[in-house]
């Protein structure tokens, strides 16, 4: 009798086993499936992440800035910098030479 009970016990046990092995196994099937789907939808999301990126840079990139400027009927003013306030620089050993001022609008 101790040696049926002891059988049916190590039979029980082994069944058990099995059906939480096969359950398990199952359980882990799914979360990879939908961890895979989760992988494929982020490569989707970073190439369109990308694409949208380069749209971006080629519509505001700064060679592309005058066909914008153009399409939106904008023109181009000339730049005329005349600086009046000039100042001496603190470090001029010579104080009897005038200081040449290199720029736009000559003297």
């Amino acid at each position: 009798m101790k040696l049926r009970n002891l059988l049916f016990s190590f039979i029980a046990i082994f069944i058990i086993s099995m059906v939480s092995n096969l359950y398990f196994n199952l359980k882990i099937n799914n979360l990879f499936e939908e961890l895979s789907t989760l992988k494929t939808e982020l490569v989707e999301l970073e190439v369109e992440k990308s694409n949208t990126h380069l749209i971006y840079i080629k519509s505001f990139s700064t060679s592309n800035m005058e066909l914008l400027s153009k399409s939106m009927n904008y023109r181009r003013l000339d730049i005329h910098n005349k600086n009046k306030n000039l100042v001496k620089p603190y470090k001029l050993e010579d104080g009897n030479k005038p200081i040449v001022v290199l720029g736009f609008g000559g003297r």
